[in-house]
């Protein structure tokens, strides 16, 4: 795949120089590293071209098809790790920060900086770090200034600013003392870069492998695949749930199993999330890398995002089978959309989000009933939120996306009701180390917006573990969680976690 961009973007025009000598001179006249950010349009995009190349170093793919959003992030010029209470506050303070000290130039700068992603990461389902060391690679919050993005949009009505296309972002660190043509050689060496990664005959992702033609005989790839738990543990610790329900101690708790896979060769990412895009294309898809370590997540659900002050969550759960034919598939829609049990388990996310979210917004909209979110193997129950967020007298918006995700997180769509309670009940019970799993992962712009999503339909990725040929040189972690309410049923909670495990499962072997 080839792509081409503009010869200009080997060079800075005069107004882009400009503005590095004077992001430059601010940063010796205040003693302060800032930061300079070059935005260059570009034709054709290399998406995932790019994040196939990019080998060990950090790196962040999302893509939102129904928005028509693709990105990709690489490398890290500064990035923050925290645990505790207080990790939502220091990426807020580090974030802040960093955009107090940063300029742009080049095109479309002023509109992109405002409401498109600049830093990158998640956080953990809990507070502190996971215990597990398959985990040792994601703390509880971590957050990266990349060294480049490569986005492409389409141009639509949730596009920001109503403009789509290619664009590439380049970010680099400007030192006190720094001299402007250093600054400006390593800018331009962040072009080459893209422009290199971006760019191939043939990418190899989702190739016909008709080259490689072997021995009908020969053995195939090796998959060893665990369950973390028996299934009549499983169905054990729903019953101990819904015994704590019917005596008052919960309302809901969200209970998640995971499977293990055992790989002898290392997993091709890459391969593995082209075939996520074209099974769930309404889906956001999300993969977070680190060294060999990746998370990843074909996720339905959205946990808030925040455009300018227009605010959007949704509410996700209750769920259903499909069917094996239309008039099965619309049966099963039919009892979802009627069962006491499942409206009574939406009902308390949707109520959740909105005690959250309707008292700091102007205009406030919630659908009064759910619709149908149909996704292969699975559909769920989903009410969309939306709404204006307040202004302060200085005109400030009230909360930033960060103070939603605090606040809203972990919804009772994965973790319970009430909130303390019932993640008190699945540290004693669960037995599972969630790590980023259910967990918000996402990006932030430089106005106190930026979009998160659940980390749903997870898995966590780990290459290089042994030797290649050898059984466990890679091994995977899928997990999948069901809610559990009054009048739930062991058996079923235990089907629908196997419909969501074998959302990932089966494009992950591919055997």
């Amino acid at each position: 795949m080839s792509v081409p961009t503009s010869p200009s973007g080997r060079v800075l025009t005069p107004e882009e120089r400009d503005g590095l000598t004077s992001c430059v001179r601010e940063a010796q006249a205040s003693g302060e590293v800032r930061w300079l950010a070059r935005v260059v349009e570009a034709e054709g995009s290399g998406v995932l071209e790019c994040y196939a190349r990019a080998e060990d170093q950090d790196r962040f793919f999302w893509q939102r098809a129904e928005a028509g959003d693709l990105f990709c992030a690489l490398g890290a010029v500064d990035e923050i790790e925290s645990d505790g209470p207080g990790r939502f506050a220091d990426i807020r303070k580090w974030s802040a920060s960093l955009s107090k000290r940063m300029d742009w130039i080049g095109a479309n700068r002023s509109s992109r900086s405002e409401t498109s992603p600049v830093y990158l990461g998640g956080f953990g389902f809990e507070n502190e770090m996971a215990s597990s060391p398959h985990w040792k690679a994601f703390p509880a919050a971590r957050f990266v200034l990349p060294k480049f993005i490569v986005e492409q949009r389409e141009e639509n009505e949730t596009t920001v600013g109503g403009k789509g296309g290619s664009r590439w972002v380049h970010f680099v660190r400007v030192e006190p003392g720094a001299p402007a043509s250093a600054v400006e050689s390593e800018l331009l060496g962040r072009f080459d870069e893209v422009l290199t990664m971006s760019s191939s005959t043939g990418d190899g992702i989702g190739e016909d492998c008709s080259r490689d033609l072997g021995r009908a005989g020969e053995v195939g790839p090796e998959y060893i695949v665990r369950a973390d738990r028996r299934h009549s543990v499983f169905e054990a610790q729903v019953r101990r749930a819904i015994q704590e329900i019917e005596e008052g101690g919960l309302a809901k708790v969200v209970l998640a199993r995971s499977l293990s896979v055992d790989h002898d060769v290392p997993f091709d990412v890459p391969a593995f999330l082209a075939r996520l895009r074209d099974l769930y294309p309404s889906c956001t898809l999300v993969a977070i890398g680190r060294g060999k370590d990746t998370f990843l997540a074909a996720t339905p659900e959205r946990l808030v995002r925040v455009a300018g002050c227009e605010v959007e969550s949704a509410a996700l759960a209750g769920s259903a089978p499909r069917g094996r034919h239309p008039e099965e598939d619309q049966a099963f829609a039919a009892a979802l959309l009627g069962s006491e049990k499942e409206n009574e388990e939406h009902a308390y996310v949707v109520a959740s989000i909105r005690g959250v979210v309707e008292v700091l917004c102007d205009d406030f909209e919630c659908s009064a009933t759910p619709e149908l979110r149909r996704l292969v193997g699975i559909q769920h129950l989903e009410t969309r939120l939306r709404g204006r967020l307040r202004l302060e007298s200085d005109g400030q918006k009230v909360i930033d996306v960060l103070g939603l995700v605090e606040a809203l997180h972990p919804t009772p769509a994965v973790g319970g009701l009430p909130a303390t309670e019932a993640m008190a009940w699945l540290k004693h019970f669960e037995g599972l180390d969630r790590g980023w799993y259910a967990s918000p992962v996402g990006w932030l712009d430089q106005s106190g917006g930026g979009d998160f999503r659940v980390a749903l339909r997870s898995a966590l990725i780990r290459n290089g573990l042994g030797p290649t040929g050898e059984s466990g040189a890679s091994h995977a972690i899928l997990f999948a969680g069901a809610g559990i309410v009054a009048g739930s049923e062991p058996e079923r909670e235990l089907v629908e976690t196997r419909i969501k495990l074998r959302a990932l499962l089966a494009p992950m072997t591919e055997i």
